[in-house]
């Protein structure tokens, strides 16, 4: 029997299959209180098992922190093999001990206490990326190239989106990348020990194991925030070089969603990473679908049942959606786990953050103000403007002379819609189709130099493979090459 069901009377549901189910070879946090705790050298060779623990506290937060807090009496003698950089295995959960704490209370009682880090947590300190830019690619890409060169590969990508990124060469180390992915793309970035991958899933992606948390059952204490502080209904997005999305959202330069409210309530925000008005109207559509609502947030202390005989069905884990349920308060809203300090010995004193997965314009823009170190490659810093030469490489830039100078493969000439001039070229896309218009040049000896159009792109969709935008090719005297690709859309 499945109990603990609210709202819902069907019973006797052992086939279901839910959302995220349950890996086989992920073992549940209600076990985790008879699973061996393993000290591991900085080798990783079994040192002890650690069985007179008087404290184990597992710290986790989505898209954020994965700590684990323990102790022992201080004459344990396995206490010796507390030492900084050795290993703590509980489970399939990996820990590197960072610090360790020798204390003697005013009883007289002395403990050992121990603070350690997730292994992920080391990818701070791998060495330098070899790729730093990857212009209109997905996330996988992206992870992929990250990743390369340390123990980690590219597990689950819910996301396929096309976006531009780059960070500073050198400058930036693995970890950062990753959750510069996961702020310019939207989603989680998960670390999964056991099988040294990394997963990249959509926010909402995660479990929905039916589980409710109800006053006097499993729930104890609770605080509940309604907050419309910052609910806004439109938001004017600001790109590199104070780019506006209207080359992409007919004409407007601001988005609206008026979900929960129907008042203007107008925010802005910039951010510099985005030269491209269709993946900037995209971002800002994502960051107004979350703030054009409440931001509800609970912190709960709950028990975890899943322990007791009969309710192993009761297990939840961070990310998990729960129903949270307080006749008394009127309180009945699905939401997930945020973040949690589960206590493995006293489950019974797990302490859950729960939100709605809508936080404040801070919130989503925090990485916005510290990614000071993103570049975007198609874009011309204002000191390099004012070095540069104004003059025109390309010969009939404007179409006035028909397809003179320049190799055509499927492009025509509209006269009549011109920038500058009274004609311009035009493109009718074909699915499958690729069609290029290319120009040979010979610059001159400056070392730097900017491609610079005006490209009306208004209604373009591109097919799962498209790519719209401009190919340079740069050959050297030695003979070399070079490609990069600036996409427009």
């Amino acid at each position: 029997m499945r109990y603990n069901r609210l709202g819902n009377g069907r019973y006797n549901l052992d086939g279901v299959i839910y959302n995220q189910p349950l890996a086989a070879d992920e073992q549940p946090y209600h076990k985790l209180a008879q699973t061996p705790i393993l000290v591991l050298d900085q080798q990783r060779r079994r040192l002890a098992v650690l069985d007179h623990l008087t404290e184990l506290v597992i710290t986790e937060e989505i898209n954020g922190e994965e700590t684990v807090d323990l102790s022992i009496p201080y004459e344990d003698a396995k206490r010796v093999y507390l030492e900084n950089e050795n290993y703590i295995q509980l489970g399939q959960r990996m820990y590197v001990i960072r610090r360790v704490h020798h204390s003697r209370k005013g009883s007289g009682k002395r403990e050992t206490q121990v603070y350690a880090e997730a292994i992920w947590y080391d990818l701070q300190y791998a060495e330098p990326m070899a790729i730093t830019q990857w212009p209109d690619a997905t996330p996988y890409e992206v992870i992929r190239d990250i990743l390369t060169g340390t123990e980690w590969r590219v597990g689950r990508c819910d996301i396929g989106t096309v976006r531009s990124m780059s960070v500073d060469e050198g400058l930036t180390n693995r970890l950062t990348a990753l959750r510069e992915v996961a702020d310019l793309w939207g989603g989680s970035i998960r670390f999964n020990p056991l099988t040294m991958t990394v997963d990249h899933v959509k926010v909402g992606g995660f479990r929905d194991p039916g589980i409710a948390i109800v006053y006097r059952k499993n729930m104890d204490e609770i605080e509940a925030d309604y907050d419309t502080t910052d609910l806004i209904t439109r938001l004017y997005p600001y790109g590199k070089g104070n780019l506006t999305i209207k080359d992409a959202n007919d004409g407007k330069e601001y988005v609206e969603n008026f979900q929960y409210s129907q008042q203007i309530r107008t925010r802005t925000f910039k951010d510099d990473r985005f030269t491209n008005p269709y993946q900037l109207k995209e971002k800002a559509q994502e960051i107004l679908d979350k703030l054009s609502k409440p931001r509800l947030s609970y912190r709960v202390k709950a028990s975890d049942l899943s322990m007791l005989s009969g309710l192993e069905h009761e297990a939840f884990r961070i990310g998990d959606i729960v129903r949270v349920y307080d006749e008394e308060l009127g309180m009945d809203a699905k939401t997930h786990i945020a973040r949690w300090q589960y206590d493995v010995l006293a489950p019974w004193n797990t302490v859950l953050e729960l939100e709605s997965a809508a936080p404040t314009l801070t919130d989503l823009l925090k990485g916005v103000a510290q990614a000071g170190f993103l570049q975007s490659e198609d874009s011309v810093e204002r000191t390099e403007m004012l070095e540069l030469m104004v003059f025109n490489y390309l010969l009939n830039s404007r179409a006035d002379d028909g397809f003179a100078y320049w190799v055509n493969n499927g492009w025509e000439i509209n006269a009549t819609r011109g920038y500058s001039g009274n004609a311009s070229f035009m493109c009718q896309g074909q699915l499958g189709v690729e069609k290029t218009l290319t120009q040979t040049v010979e610059p001159s000896h400056r070392d730097s130099y900017t491609v610079s159009m005006q490209a009306a792109t208004e209604n373009l969709k591109k097919g799962p493979n498209g790519k719209v935008g401009v190919e340079v090719v740069l050959h050297y005297d030695d003979g070399q090459s070079e490609m990069k690709f600036f996409p427009l859309a």
